[in-house]
């Protein structure tokens, strides 16, 4: 972190942020002064400049040049941003109705990846929760054909998990059909996480009580249910204004960086499920804080969003290091109320 800011240091770094955002130029203490609210001089302006450069928070590209934020001052601008727009973030009603007509949650994140990419002209992504942790809507089995049984299970938020179960038990449809609807009885509205946890135990109990009917649906589902996968599903749009932006064109080894772990989903949800492990209702990831070197070049604001039995996914933008803060954290912020929202109402 950099060094401790007075009042005056902070406002002139904020400014020169600000600015410097909106013109991708490196800033001079002429245009700061000028905008200054205490009217400082040019000279008071350099001073503060000259200050704040020794503390780690701007750099000089050349002598007669203005200067450039560094990772702190980004850092120090969007954690400004961050906690105004925790005062005044609020549920949209409308928004709410809007992502309920996608019907699903899967249908939400994408929705809302493509929304955050088409607002801040950057890569939008959104990943939904395992399906450990969310609740049981419905359980279909489907006779395949001799020997193989179709599981078709669906969670409260419209997630679905489909798996082939082998048994040489000859099972018809009006068997199946009960045990289906046995299933839905006894196990909706629980999370995924708890029938696991239940099944390992009835397996036995039922057994031992030998109620024959219960125990064959029981061990027939049971493979669905205790190996379903913890993968989550990623969707993500934007990625032509992401390697368009002006910020990045002398960075495109960490564009591609970032393409490759979109195609490999399964690494930039890792990455996501290490960086956003506090409570921060809003994350900004840049420069050191990512574990992996090949995308220092680029920035991250993400949120979580859902809660108890919908399970916790995650939302946000990435984009070059000047990425417009003022506008992205409060958009990923109401996305993520949204989300929530939405979530808990499929």
């Amino acid at each position: 972190m950099g060094e401790f800011l007075s009042g005056r240091e902070e406002m002139i770094l904020l400014g020169l942020v600000s600015r410097y955002l909106g013109t991708q130029e490196p800033v001079g203490s002429k245009a700061l002064a000028e905008s200054s609210p205490e009217r400082l001089s040019p000279a008071s302006v350099r001073h503060i400049m000259a200050g704040l450069e020794a503390k780690g928070y701007l750099t000089q590209p050349h002598p007669s040049a203005g200067r450039v934020p560094t990772d702190e001052a980004f850092r120090l601008f969007a954690l400004n941003v961050a906690r105004e727009a925790a005062e005044w973030a609020a549920p949209d009603e409308e928004g709410v109705e809007h992502l309920l007509t996608e019907g699903s949650l899967p249908g939400l994140a994408r929705e809302l990846s493509s929304v955050l990419a088409r607002e801040l002209h950057t890569l939008g992504f959104a990943v939904t929760p395992t399906l450990a942790s969310v609740r049981l809507r419905a359980c279909e089995l489907v006779r395949l054909g001799e020997g193989r049984v179709l599981c078709v299970v669906v969670s409260q938020t419209g997630q679905i998990h489909e798996k082939v179960l082998q048994t040489h038990e000859p099972y018809g449809p009006e068997q199946l059909r009960w045990f289906s609807n046995y299933l839905a009885e006894t196990f909706a509205g629980c999370t995924f996480a708890e029938i696991r946890r239940r099944l390992e135990a009835q397996v036995e109990m039922e057994a031992a009580r030998c109620d024959e009917l219960i125990r064959r649906a029981i061990e027939l589902v049971a493979p669905c249910f205790l190996e379903f996968p913890e993968s989550r599903d990623l969707f993500w749009d934007g990625a032509p204004w992401l390697l368009d932006s002006p910020g990045l064109r002398a960075d495109l080894g960490s564009v591609q960086s970032l393409l490759d772990s979109l195609e490999k989903k399964s690494r930039l949800i890792a990455l996501l499920q290490a960086l956003l492990t506090g409570d921060e209702p809003v994350r900004v990831v840049l420069g050191e804080d990512w574990p992996d070197r090949s995308v220092r070049g680029l920035a991250m604001v993400a949120a979580p969003f859902g809660g108890e039995g919908q399970g916790h996914g995650f939302l946000g933008v990435i984009g070059p290091k000047a990425l417009r803060y003022d506008t992205a954290i409060p958009s990923v912020r109401q996305a993520a109320i949204l989300a929530t929202i939405a979530s808990s109402r499929l």
